[in-house]
């Protein structure tokens, strides 16, 4: 029996575990508990896939299985605490469709993901569910960091559109860039990647060390999410020359 092969699924499934973790974590209340299961889940998922290349295993079923974690812990999970947390008091079913959204926009998102081929390609194509979960649970811990001093920061007046337009950024055309460690062999786009991961990764761990997990959390998945909406709307989209051939037309 070639136990090597075994290896990325269990990773995947521990992931899944953390998932459904997180989502009995929120019923009883313990929503930063629950946030801390999404985000290890969201190591895990990185790994998952680079350690069945680096073993050799890589297979169809794998890929399938990803999908279907991806589904539960970072497009179910995140939806509920968004619903428990900031939307099952809105009048209606109104709180239901709002929380409703990264689950929904998530599924879409895998979907396509699924269909295309997005081998050898050095981008993603609209916000990654994982990264869009990311965003959610450093916006949640972040905000509950500083509830006493700044309490009109929890409301979800503010929060929920901040989550619904993440979560839409899956189903666009935004490329996000892949964070990368391989060597750039001479490739300036790769040199340049691979510094502003390394950049990226040093600054958190600076602040973690200072005690300043939630900021230094926040500051990295919103940096990833507004960074990539910036770069496509301006350097491939070139949007200002648009809008400014449009004024003097």
């Amino acid at each position: 029996m070639n136990v090597k092969r075994f290896i990325p699924n269990i990773i995947s499934m521990t992931s899944l575990f953390l998932g459904f973790l997180s989502i009995l974590n929120s019923f009883i209340d313990n929503y930063l508990l629950a946030c801390y299961f999404i985000l290890i889940a969201a190591i895990l998922d990185s790994l998952d896939g680079a350690v069945a290349r680096a073993l050799g295993v890589s297979s169809e079923f794998g890929k399938e299985l990803d999908s279907l974690v991806d589904l539960v812990s970072f497009c179910l999970a995140p939806s509920i605490l968004v619903y428990i947390l900031y939307s099952q008091n809105m009048p209606g079913i109104s709180g239901e469709v709002i929380a409703f959204a990264p689950l929904l926009l998530g599924v879409i998102r895998l979907a396509q993901f699924n269909v295309s081929d997005g081998d050898g390609i050095s981008y993603f194509k609209g916000l990654p569910t994982t990264f869009n979960a990311i965003f959610i649970c450093s916006l949640i811990i972040y905000v509950d960091s500083v509830r006493l001093t700044n309490p009109q920061y929890s409301d979800p007046r503010l929060l929920l559109p901040i989550i619904m337009a993440s979560s839409f950024l899956m189903v666009t055309k935004v490329r996000y860039s892949k964070i990368s460690f391989s060597k750039p062999d001479g490739d300036k786009k790769k040199s340049t990647k691979l510094s502003l991961s390394l950049i990226s990764i040093v600054s958190f761990l600076i602040l973690a060390a200072f005690n300043k997990f939630e900021l230094a959390l926040i500051i990295y998945s919103s940096s990833f999410v507004i960074l990539g909406l910036l770069s496509h709307l301006f350097i491939r989209e070139k949007i200002h020359h648009k809008f400014v051939k449009k004024i003097l037309k």
